[in-house]
Parts: structure tokens; sequence; C-alpha cells
């Protein structure tokens, strides 16, 4: 039987079980619920002089329910403040959950949230429900849903598309005032799409268009991208339109001989790079993932005050968030906020320039040469950590080739062994190729254990920064134009790094400590 609730259970909820997850176990910098469940962020957005960060909540367990909307806010992307749910599922229309959305601010100084209200099908085989798109208005504090709701629903779908199959309202306002939002949908001869609809003031809609889809009507049957894309996001950057989207059930493209995927997973975050046509519709010129680790999902981006486009995303892969195999009172948590940069029509991401001014304590090697085989293999006095901000360049040694160079991170002990942890990022420069392996990190970092992708080649080179938060590592691989991501339960007083060679490398490192306040 499904639970009913309100805003007073879950922060009674919440103060009850506060302690269960000690402050030297939770991430710093990357925000986690307060108890139980996260997934997919929502309403990213500067309102009041705050980043405000919504987010899907079920406090009640560490795996999906009923959710809600989880509030918290921030004045510099990296410290969060929880605030009290905005959302709860506590109307006909939401009373299975209060889905992914987002926010703008009106021009009476509101803010407006519009969010997919989910109902199950008593009965349904399948177990489906009916979905529609919500408002609810609020000051950044409290929020009061619309009693006109829902504001677009099943009848104003067009034709083929699926009742069940449509969510993830992405807001913005145009210049004239007006707003338009896009819905994901699935249509059972499109196959994936983005649907967008018009409005002159937020409350009263009409379909205006199919603006992206994963099947070319008359064309092939087959799906590019998964049957299903959620989340979309909408903006531009230099002469480019650029939608962001959730693939659901990717088939990997051909692999080629090396046997790798551009798209790894079967569920994954891509962009689409395009242009938008006379008539306002988008013409697509590109696609890429945007993450090629394990852990990233249903990306949402918001305009910072000094124009910064940020990305932030459910640092999680969905196939496996419910399947962890460890007792941990908290499951989710977002990725590190990412700056975006489009060049030679490829989005680049990079720590938010915030993370810099959390750098502490460098310890900077140059002109290093490396020389090293496991066991053992390389400790640098003052690299290690599960603080860590840490820039890594390698180059080839003219003389000595290197046929692979690694670094063990979150790492204890000699390596395998019953009592040995580490994640290993391994490059092979002859093959530009990228491993990222935590099959040995310790429970709790699920089946999905190894990653391997393709760089550019750039003669042997490679530029890496790698992110540690305690139960998580970002690399972001040369100056961003490719991105892995992981999430480790490994024990947090396993905190060595160790480098290692096949061959011998010329490297240098900037590592820092990141403060925790």
């Amino acid at each position: 039987m499904q639970r009913q609730f309100d805003r007073n259970d879950i922060i009674e909820y919440e103060h009850s079980s506060a302690g269960k997850l000690p402050a030297c176990d939770r991430p710093v910098f990357h925000l986690t619920p307060p108890i139980g469940w996260m997934n997919d962020p929502n309403g990213f957005s500067w309102y009041e002089g705050r980043y405000h960060l919504f987010y899907q909540y079920y406090p009640f367990d560490t795996c999906w329910g009923p959710v809600s909307w989880g509030h918290a806010v921030s004045r510099d992307l990296l410290r969060w403040e929880q605030l009290p749910p905005a959302l709860v599922p506590d109307q006909d229309y939401d009373c299975g959950g209060c889905f992914s959305g987002t926010a703008v601010q009106l021009d009476d100084g509101r803010q407006m949230l519009m969010y997919t209200g989910y109902v199950p099908v008593p009965g349904d085989p399948e177990h489906r429900g009916v979905q529609s798109q919500c408002i609810a208005f609020g000051d950044g504090l409290g929020y009061e849903k619309y009693e006109g709701n829902p504001v677009i629903t099943d009848r104003d779908l067009p034709q083929g598309g699926d009742r069940y199959e449509f969510r993830d309202p992405k807001l913005k306002r145009e210049k004239d005032g007006s707003f338009r939002v896009l819905v994901a949908n699935h249509n059972r001869s499109r196959g994936a799409q983005i649907l967008q609809y018009a409005s002159g003031d937020g409350l009263h809609w009409s379909f205006d268009r199919v603006l992206a889809q994963n099947r070319t009507p008359g064309g092939a049957e087959k799906d590019r991208l998964g049957w299903m894309w959620e989340c979309p996001d909408d903006f531009r950057l230099n002469d480019r339109r650029i939608l962001i989207a959730s693939a659901m059930d990717v088939d990997a493209e051909d692999a080629g001989a090396a046997g790798i995927s551009a798209y790894p997973d079967r569920k994954t975050c891509f962009c689409m790079i395009g242009e938008e046509t006379a008539d306002g519709g988008f013409r697509e010129i590109a696609h890429h993932p945007l993450d090629q680790g394990f852990d990233f999902y249903a990306g949402q981006s918001m305009q910072a005050p000094d124009g910064r486009r940020i990305l932030i995303g459910w640092m999680q892969d969905p196939d496996t968030a419910e399947h962890r195999g460890i007792d941990f009172p908290v499951n989710g948590q977002m990725s590190l906020p990412r700056q975006l940069e489009l060049k030679e029509d490829r989005l680049l991401q990079w720590p938010v320039a915030e993370l810099d001014q959390r750098r502490a304590d460098p310890v900077i090697h140059k002109g290093l040469r490396l020389e090293g085989e496991l066991p053992e293999g390389i400790r640098l006095e003052g690299v290690s950590g599960r603080l860590v901000d840490m820039e890594v360049s390698i180059r080839p040694c003219e003389k000595e080739p290197c046929r692979k160079i690694g670094i063990r991170f979150a790492a204890r002990g000699q390596g395998p062994g019953a009592d040995s942890l580490y994640t290993e990022l391994t490059f092979e420069p002859e093959s530009a190729q990228v491993t990222l392996d935590r099959s040995h990190a310790g429970p709790g970092h699920t089946e999905r254990t190894r990653r391997q992708i393709k760089v550019r080649q750039r003669g042997g080179k490679l530029d890496i920064r790698l992110v540690l938060d305690r139960l998580s590592a970002e690399v972001f691989i040369n100056n961003g134009e490719q991105v892995m991501s992981a999430v480790i339960y490994t024990d947090r007083t396993a905190e060595d790094i160790i480098f290692f060679t096949d061959g011998v490398a010329m490297v240098d490192i900037a590592k820092y400590r990141i403060k925790e306040k």
C-alpha cells in the first residue's frame, strides 16, 4: 500500500533520523539528501541572491518511492543548506509523486515551479501511471500548488504521444515575456521525442511542435539513442542551440576494432548540438555523451548571474542505484556543478570556478620522470587524501616508450588482496585509451565496474583533473573534452594515491587539498 504523507511527516522523519550518517562519511561539496533517497536535480536556478537546487526525494527508504521535491540553497554551489521540502505528493493529480521539473522567476518576484504529477493506474500490469504537467508558486521558502492544476495533460499530446511517458518539463521565458516548455515524451512511430508547448501567461498552454525526435519520419525505424529521452534541457551557447536529454536503454554504437562504445551505458545523459531554424525549430548537427563514466544522469543547467552556463546531474546510474549491496542511510548525491563551454561543436565541461577558491596546501611536482611497477608503485610526498583536486599532465619520454600509466586513488594496501582497496585510472598512449576501474573499490560499487573510452590522440599526451570527495571521483579529460564519473563507497581511511607505469612517462602534478569550510 502506498504511504501517504505530508511535509510535516518528512520534516519530523528527518529530525528523528539526524545522525544516522555521520558528517565524516558525508560528501563535503556534493549535495546529498538529509536521509534516504535522492534522484534527478530539479528547478536549478538563481533566485533572491542564492542558488536553488530542488531534487527528487523519498526520505523513508534508500530506494525510490513516491517522490517529493527536496530543496537546498547555496551561495557558492559547493556549500549547501537544506530547506524544508518544496513539494509533496498530496493531491489527486500527483499522488504517486511530484516528478522532475524546472523553475523560473516571474515579473512580480515570485518563483514558479513546473513539475510532472504522477498518478498510478490501479491494477495496471505494467505498473504505469498517467503523467501531466503542474504548477506551483513560491518565495524561495514556501510553495503553493496552482488551483488549476494540471495545466498540460494527455489531451494536449500530439497524435501517437504516450500518456504514460510524458514528463520532466523544462520551463523558460522568452524575451517578450511569454513562456515555452519542453516535455519528454514517447511516440509509437517517432520513438523518443521532445515536445514544445507555448503560453502567454504560464498557465494556459497549447502544443507548439515536436522539437526533436529519435527517428526521422519516413526513415529508419531503429532508435538511434534509446526509446525514451528524459529530463530535456535547452539553452544557447555561441551561435548554437543545445539540447540535453537522458536516454533510456541505449544500444552501444558500433564499437570498432577496440571494442569501445561512445555510449557505454544503457542509460546515459547526452547533448545535441544544433541550429535554430527560421521558424523556431531545431536542426541537429552533432551529438555526444556528457559523461562516459558510471554515474551521471538527468543533467540540468542554469545561467549564473555572471553569465556562465552551469550543469549539474544526478551522480548515479539509474539501473544500479537500488542495488548497492551495502547498508548506508543515504542513497544519492549530485555531481560537482560544471561550467560549460562550446568549442568546435563539442560541449566542454569543467569544475565551477568556485572550487578553485577551496584549494589549499599545494603540492607541486614538475618534470617528474615516472618509472615504477606495481604492487608498490610510486607514492609522492604530500599526494594523498579523499578531499583532493589534482591536475596531472602526462607526456611521453622521447627515448623510452610508455605503454601504460596509471593512478590508483582511494587506495589502501599493496593491491590485489583481501585488504587492498583502490579505484584505478589508466592511460595507454599508443591507443589513446583511458580506463576507469572500480572493481577493487570495496562494497557498494555495483556490478558495473569498468569503463573504457577513446580520447583524442595527442601524440601520447594527456591532461586530466581528478576531483575526489569521499564518496566519488570525477575525471575531467583534456580540458573537459570528456568526463568520467564514479560513485565509490570505499572506506574513508583509504587515502593513498599511487602512480605506476609500464615504461617511462614524464608528468607534471599539482595536488590540492579541498577545504571543508
